[in-house]
């Protein structure tokens, strides 16, 4: 699929997630008898992959919250795509978690950012594809003490969590700048791509991350 296509398919599926009855999607929600026990095992990386995905939006937003820099919320994501000059291209971002693998905004069970949490966070075990409900294994499936309203304000986050995620694609393929693709050789960057276009980071030695002085970066 050529880049245009790929487009046109995303605006096509964004005007059907702006369209999205939030009354069904409700109902639907219903039938897995979900409720929330605040175990808060998907925060923890001794239960599973516990990564989070965020937009720099959020980032920007938790930052605001929490009073953190930015390298001390989110990271760059693994990859495998290098380009020829051997530095590694990932895409959005990834909130950052302890050595052990849990959320650094996990103390004492409770999330400290709450009403600063990411999108993936405020719809968790959900997902919407292509308008369908997807769940992921969780304690709170089956609970069946979800009220009216709180589904109906879940439908919403699922909504508007799958508009943000259009809408962020779109933006991204929008600015991308392609790359030839090469291979891992010692390269001076990480090029990550976002909604706001490509921004260059450095990792030192001591693994801390900053953000570099080149065309289309931001300053740190």
């Amino acid at each position: 699929m050529s880049l245009k296509e790929e487009l046109r398919f995303l605006r096509a599926e964004l005007a059907e997630a702006r369209a999205t009855d939030v009354q069904t999607l409700a109902g639907k929600l219903k039938e897995s008898c979900f409720s929330c026990t605040r175990c808060a095992k998907c925060c923890r990386g001794a239960f599973g992959d516990n990564t989070v995905a965020v937009f720099p939006g959020e980032v920007r937003e938790i930052m605001a919250a929490s009073g953190k820099a930015w390298f001390e919320v989110a990271v760059p994501p693994e990859s495998d795509d290098f380009d020829a000059q051997g530095n590694r291209h990932a895409f959005e971002w990834v909130l950052r978690r302890t050595p052990g693998g849990d959320c650094i905004f996990l103390e004492g069970g409770r999330c400290t950012i709450y009403e600063a949490r990411p999108h993936i966070c405020r719809t968790y075990p959900f997902r919407l594809d292509s308008g369908a409900i997807e769940s992921y294994d969780c304690e709170g499936l089956g609970a069946c003490s979800t009220s009216t309203d709180d589904l109906l304000s879940l439908a919403e986050a699922l909504k508007a969590r799958l508009i943000r995620e259009l809408e962020e694609s779109i933006a991204l393929l929008e600015q991308f700048e392609p790359f030839e693709q090469g291979m891992r050789s010692g390269g001076q960057y990480i090029v990550v791509h976002d909604s706001e276009g490509s921004k260059y980071v450095r990792r030192s030695a001591d693994g801390s991350y900053s953000f570099c002085r080149h065309p289309g970066a931001i300053s740190g």
